[in-house]
């Protein structure tokens, strides 16, 4: 689009993170900003190359070929702002700006690498919690006496994960027999229900705002009906966490309940979720804030107070797509 203001480079297009991203980014930027979108498999098997100016097929970001491939993509398209949102991509793109090797060209909106290792290190970010006053399970690294202490109701989970991969219950100590305890950690069960609540804390002007979603249904591990609302407790929550990390631009995390009815929290993800394009229709357009605040311009129309409760229910659309000609 010749009248594209701003260059977008968008990652792991392929996820319903990026591709409510980029809805968000038409909806309020319209053809002002020229969206490049990436993802590890080819156009025509990702619905977001329908919405983007163009496609580039990116390896994973934790291969040895990614930072050539991210040199060759900002050579490609020069003066463009690079949003990742896969938790690899942005590990990999914060530590690369963190040794001054991200490449020329590029504008990497996303939080310090310090902050992204906090937030990918659950143990970590256990004692980081703890240390400032803030909620956490009661959490240890994955020895039998650990287990033991939790008192026969905990899960397993990997130190470092995504999407709650490898998380399972235990219920003895022989699960225990070959793991890793500075790989996996064990944690008090807890009862839920899960809730995510997305953040936004400016780095202009340090507004703050917030929405929690509570989880109804949940199929194949994607949310489809889904309670908005606001509440005084978790909006403290969610600006306490936010101001001390600090964590800027927009971001969620994860509670759960604990036996006694105390709120846990569980992750804290530096980005986007992938339920976080249903608050844009109740006028809390969290993505499209991100990247306002990034460029300067006032989020305040993005993010309108939410009063009252209302529901989100996902249905699926078909998108059809082509395969590039060869050559």
């Amino acid at each position: 689009m010749s009248h594209a203001s701003r260059r977008l480079i968008i990652g792991a297009a392929g996820t319903a993170n990026s591709f409510g991203t980029i809805q968000s980014v038409r909806d309020h930027f319209g053809g002002s900003v020229f969206v490049v979108a990436t993802d590890i498999n080819p156009p025509e098997l990702v619905a977001a190359s329908v919405l983007a100016d163009a496609f580039v097929q990116m390896p994973l970001a934790r291969s040895p070929e990614f930072p050539a491939a991210l040199s060759r993509l900002a050579a490609s398209y020069p003066r463009s702002c690079y949003l990742p949102i896969h938790d690899d991509e942005l590990d990999a793109a914060a530590r690369l700006a963190a040794e001054a090797r991200l490449p020329a060209g590029l504008e990497l909106i996303a939080p310090p690498y310090e902050t992204v290792r906090l937030c990918s290190d659950k143990w970590k970010m256990h004692e980081w919690l703890g240390a400032n006053g803030l909620p956490s399970p009661e959490t240890a690294l994955a020895t039998p006496a650990a287990f033991r202490q939790l008192g026969h109701r905990a899960i397993l989970k990997p130190r470092e994960g995504t999407a709650s991969q490898g998380v399972r219950l235990i219920d003895n100590e022989a699960a225990l027999m070959d793991i890793d305890p500075s790989r996996w950690l064990v944690q008090e069960r807890l009862d839920g229900p899960e809730m995510t609540i997305d953040v936004f804390l400016s780095r202009r002007t340090g507004a703050f705002a917030c929405a929690c979603r509570e989880y109804i249904e949940v199929r194949s591990a994607i949310a489809t009906k889904v309670r908005v609302f606001n509440n005084p407790f978790f909006a403290k929550l969610a600006e306490d966490l936010a101001r001390r990390l600090p964590l800027f631009g927009a971001f969620i995390f994860q509670v759960i309940r604990d036996t006694a009815s105390g709120w846990k929290i569980t992750d804290v993800n530096p980005r986007v979720g992938n339920g976080t394009r249903g608050c844009a229709a109740l006028g809390l357009n969290f993505a499209a804030a991100n990247l306002a605040d990034f460029w300067g311009e006032p989020t305040e129309p993005l993010l309108r107070p939410l009063t009252g409760e209302y529901y989100v229910v996902r249905q699926y659309a078909d998108y059809v797509t082509s395969r590039p000609p060869a050559g």
